[in-house]
């Protein structure tokens, strides 16, 4: 029984989430493997800070790259293929997610953008912050640029910045510093209570710490549907809620810009309808620079809805396989959205629901939601077979502690046991 009350009491048992995993045969963990991410970091800043001055006739732009990206590309592969079981199931999907980013990131700006591009990179991506002139650098001043540079993995206020983001930006912009911080704040209270909610229901149904567990309720259509939702709400509650914080902390704390820290989501504040306007509005583009960069290498407007998800499939991949060794599942809902993008404009056409009827916007929406509900069950199935759903982020329980659910008000202590050293 989910829920007490004064005419149903809650005296089902709690089950304790120990971090227990579906594979627990996993070999010892590889701490120092943990090391290989912030090496290639560093690979790829000194050598940023060394071509960024140089024009595209210089040969060190060209020879330096040329031996530096294949080292940063055998590096994501080691963190990927042969690093495991670190700490938490959220700590190996950030470090199995950030392996293929950060190396999706040096290809994109120590090789493709170098390519395409004559002038200096001091000038085509220029920090207002941390400015390098072309002309006699520091080398300080070289290592801020690169650093920063490194920093903007969405390519704010840069040539490469998406209209999107920029238009989010602005409005950010139009906005006063305190009532920035006070919509932060409120969503991160907002996201705390639901987090709540959805960590009782996880709580309730056992197939989120183990599909296979002897008590987890069976898998229907109904309880499949919701388990995707439910699944899909706590990835966006989770980046959402993390983004507005650390926005909090860098703009109330820090005093950073404000207009640098506009919407990840555009699921409540922008109007989506089909399955490409969910990727491309609704959901976070923490990646998108990442994942759509080779487009531009190609002319073929199919590659071009292909390439970012198979892309991402690969990202989600070593993400799902740094927990549980198994990332097929969490690959393949990427790698099917292309599908459903082109079969859906094939019906409605490429402009979408522009122009048209109240009545037809419902109807796309809802096949939009029921093609990424259907193809989503597996992808959700990875993540809770790797753990993810064990973690309880927030310390305070607001339910435990009015007796609404079961369980300690206070969670901390056992969140902290998924963070030790195993």
């Amino acid at each position: 029984m989910l829920f007490a009350s004064p005419l149903i009491p809650n005296n089902v048992q709690h089950y304790p989430r120990p971090p227990t995993y579906e594979f627990p045969d996993l070999p010892a963990a590889d701490r120092a493997s943990f090391w290989l991410i912030p090496i290639s970091l560093a690979l790829q800043q000194i050598t940023l800070a060394i071509i960024g001055p140089l024009p595209k006739t210089s040969p060190i732009r060209t020879l330096l790259p040329a031996i530096v990206v294949p080292i940063v590309i055998g590096i994501g592969i080691q963190a990927t293929l042969f690093s495991h079981h670190l700490t938490s199931p959220v700590v190996n999907f950030g470090y199995g997610t950030a392996a293929i980013s950060i190396t999706l990131q040096g290809i994109d700006i120590l090789f493709v953008i170098p390519w395409r591009y004559e002038i200096p990179l001091t000038e085509l991506l220029q920090v207002a912050e941390k400015p390098c002139p072309t002309i006699n650098p520091t080398w300080r001043q070289r290592f801020d640029w690169s650093g920063a540079c490194m920093n903007n993995p969405r390519m704010l206020n840069t040539p490469f910045e998406p209209a999107l983001l920029k238009k989010r930006r602005e409005k950010v912009a139009g906005t006063s510093k305190r009532r920035f911080l006070v919509t932060r704040l409120a969503k991160v209270v907002m996201v705390w209570v639901l987090i709540d909610f959805l960590l009782a229901w996880c709580r309730y149904d056992l197939w989120f710490g183990s599909a296979t567990h002897h008590m987890a309720l069976p898998d229907t259509i109904l309880s499949g549907a919701l388990r995707t939702i439910f699944g899909g709400s706590a990835i966006w509650m989770a980046v959402d809620s993390e983004h507005a914080l650390c926005a909090i902390i860098c703009v109330g704390v820090f005093g950073q810009d404000h207009s640098n820290w506009p919407d990840l989501f555009g699921i409540w504040t922008e109007e989506w309808y089909t399955i490409a306007e969910f990727w491309g509005i609704a959901w976070h583009g923490l990646f998108r620079q990442q994942f759509t960069f080779l487009t531009t290498t190609v002319s073929s407007r199919i590659l071009r809805v292909v390439i970012p998800f198979l892309l991402s499939g690969v990202l989600h991949f070593s993400g799902a396989y740094m927990q549980s060794r198994d990332g097929v599942e969490a690959m393949m809902f990427l790698i099917l959205q292309p599908i459903g993008i082109l079969a859906q404009q094939w019906v409605i056409g490429r402009e979408g629901v522009r122009g048209k009827g109240l009545g037809v916007k419902i109807l796309v929406w809802i096949s939009t939601m029921v093609w990424l509900i259907a193809t989503g069950y597996g992808f959700v199935k990875t993540y809770a077979k790797g753990g993810m759903f064990n973690i309880e982020p927030i310390p305070i329980s607001f339910l435990s502690l009015l007796g609404v659910v079961e369980g300690k008000a206070w969670r901390y202590g056992g969140a902290m046991e998924h963070f030790g050293w195993y």
